[in-house]
């Protein structure tokens, strides 16, 4: 069975490895903080921080930047990329912040790997204030290309991974005080996607009709969402 240290070792690695370049280049972060109609001033935490492009680009928007992960490897990576950002080892479940301090919470692809999700949904509410924004990026279960290939996961299933569809995750949001505010698809895979990248005619074709048919995907069979929330008032 997958424990703490197993995550962590692979996350290590990975960082190690990969460096600067483990996860999303830069570029695919502007928009979330678009998502989450930021305004200046205001503190930002970063949840899985990983190599510290969400925290660079938001620092770059006049924002108090905090960042946690659970890598030490990623840490260091993260100071380096973002270094006005306060950014340390820990865990999501644990947040070393007091109650109601951020007035935006970020998990970029982090929360389905959580060994508790909803301890980790939990702790986001706690040290959100009463108007904080959440912008939650997470793995939809029913992706239409995992249907079609018979198999479902990304590398990190190895090592832990919740998948949920899109009811699922609505209700587990639900369940745990957050009121969704807007989904969007995640739209940085088929952006990634270079229809060109090779001059083999096939590849090409492939590539295109992945770039195209992705765009036009249903919601519900897209490959991750992004929520924005807000916390439930009674």
């Amino acid at each position: 069975m997958v424990d703490k240290k197993d995550i962590k070792a692979w996350y290590n690695q990975k960082h190690r490895s990969e460096g600067v370049d483990a996860w999303r280049p830069l570029e695919a972060y502007p928009i979330f903080l678009d998502h989450l109609n930021i305004k200046s001033g205001k503190k930002l935490l970063d949840i899985g921080c990983g190599t510290g492009h969400l925290l660079k680009a938001a620092a770059g928007k006049e924002l108090q930047t905090y960042g946690i992960d659970i890598s030490a490897r990623g840490v260091e990576i993260a100071r380096e990329v973002s270094p006005s950002s306060q950014i340390m080892l820990g865990k999501a479940e644990n947040l070393p912040f007091p109650d109601h301090f951020f007035d935006y919470v970020v998990c970029l692809g982090a929360l389905e790997h959580f060994m508790d999700l909803r301890k980790g949904l939990r702790e986001m509410i706690r040290v959100g204030n009463q108007n904080a924004s959440f912008c939650i990026l997470v793995p939809n279960k029913s992706y239409l290309y995992w249907r079609l290939k018979g198999s479902q996961g990304t590398k990190q299933q190895q090592i832990n991974e919740h998948l949920l569809s899109l009811d699922e995750w609505k209700k587990l949001f639900d369940s745990e005080g957050l009121e969704i505010s807007t989904i969007y698809q995640d739209s940085w895979p088929a952006k990634r996607t270079k229809v060109f990248s090779s001059a083999n005619p096939l590849g090409m074709l492939k590539r295109l009709v992945y770039k195209l048919g992705y765009n036009v995907l249903p919601l519900r069979y897209t490959y991750q969402f992004i929520f924005i929330l807000k916390k439930q008032f009674s």
